[in-house]
């Protein structure tokens, strides 16, 4: 019983331990008041800033609406970029696949403009999802071939989508009129989400965003094929062991999670404009990376950060018209957030690693003590008592 009760003990984490697993949602809330403190600079007081911030995302259902309309594409990839986590994958090419998925929505709207209204929406979010597996397959290719990182070539890939947009919208795909704003003809009203004006102009993208949430987070947690993508993002060396293939599950979920992505891009052009515009979602990819780890790389916590997210932009943008407070202390709190997420996850790595150094030593220690006890050099005690045997 006492060595039961012992093993009980060790087995309980500390409370550091239990503050570093909720180390997302302390890192939003010292984002916040962070933010609170420094809206002082321009007279506001924090209390002001909390009020204002909640009225201008959730005071009325047009404020409501338009946080859905910021958040759908952040749900959708979160819950890409938690699969690509999950299965030990680095993708951090967001930004750019969600360009080429807005790429997709144009190309679709503006060379097949007599696909009827059915297949119209279908097809685009189709077509947005093999071009992001695709884009995202170069890094995919260069890992597997070549050893290159996938941090590194998603990142760089970052780039060669906003180019790629840039030169599509002011060459091949750009605008027969005069405008003011790089941009394609508009699309024809069958490839446009339905939307309610009386509801902040919230569009029905944001259901196509909860059933990728759904899907993906039953997947993960639900499935024989999430748990083994989960355990080859745990230790690789236990997957193949036990018969999987790592290689081959890290394949799928980078070209999953990059599909998604652009599935995002697809969605935020044919829901929130009637046309392809140049840099459409400035950062919403970075942004839906941070709401991947403040979700804690689960589907289902994707969903109230990527709402979260969501309110600090609309929230931020009444209070830039309210108040005259600047749009970067925006930047400033999701910085912080971030910061403080990562911090948190290297704290606890850390901790880990070491707990698990302490273990290892002192197994060793218990395994040498055990093979010289079992030679009988470890009791002079029992030694003399076998030699009194001996001459009796």
């Amino acid at each position: 019983m006492i060595k039961k009760e012992r093993m009980v003990k060790k087995e309980k984490k500390s409370f550091l331990m239990v503050l570093l697993d909720f180390s997302p949602i302390i890192g939003a809330v010292l984002g916040l008041l962070i933010g609170s403190l420094f809206v002082m600079l321009w007279g506001v007081s924090p209390v002001t800033f909390f009020k204002e911030l909640f009225k201008g995302a959730f005071g009325s259902t047009l404020a409501i609406g338009s946080t859905l309309n910021r958040a759908t594409p952040l749900l959708i990839i979160g819950a890409g970029t938690a699969i690509a986590f999950r299965a030990g994958a680095n993708n951090i090419g967001q930004e750019g696949q969600l360009f080429v998925g807005g790429i997709a929505a144009g190309a679709v709207a503006l060379l097949m403009p007599s696909l009827p209204k059915g297949l119209s929406v279908p097809m685009i979010l189709v077509v947005a999802m093999l071009f992001g597996m695709v884009f995202s397959g170069i890094a995919v290719l260069f890992r597997v071939l070549k050893g290159v990182n996938e941090l590194l070539t998603t990142l760089l890939l970052n780039y060669v989508g906003t180019l790629l947009l840039s030169a599509l919208v002011n060459g091949p795909m750009a605008s027969s009129e005069i405008v003011s704003y790089p941009q394609t003809d508009t699309f024809g009203s069958q490839f446009l989400l339905k939307y309610w004006p009386n509801f902040g102009y919230l569009h029905s993208g944001i259901f196509i965003a909860l059933a990728i949430i759904l899907l993906t987070g039953y997947y993960l947690w639900l499935t024989p094929g999430g748990m083994r993508l989960r355990m080859t993002g745990l230790s690789p060396l236990a997957a193949r062991t036990s018969g999987n293939n790592p290689t081959k599950i890290f394949v799928w979920s980078m070209l999953i999670s990059g599909g998604l992505c652009a599935v995002a891009g697809a969605v935020e052009v044919i829901g929130c404009n009637d046309c392809l515009r140049q840099e459409f979602g400035s950062n919403l990819g970075f942004d839906g990376l941070a709401v991947a780890l403040l979700g804690n790389t689960n589907p289902f916590g994707v969903l109230p950060a990527g709402v979260f997210f969501g309110a600090l932009r609309t929230g931020m943008q009444a209070m830039q018209r309210s108040t005259g407070i600047p749009s970067v202390i925006l930047d400033l709190i999701k910085g912080s957030i971030m910061v403080f997420i990562m911090g948190g996850a290297a704290l606890k790595l850390y901790i880990e690693s070491n707990a698990k150094k302490k273990v290892a030593k002192a197994g060793e220690k218990a395994h040498t003590e055990a093979v010289e006890a079992s030679a009988g050099t470890g009791s002079p005690e029992l030694q003399e008592a076998s030699q009194g045997g001996e001459e009796k």
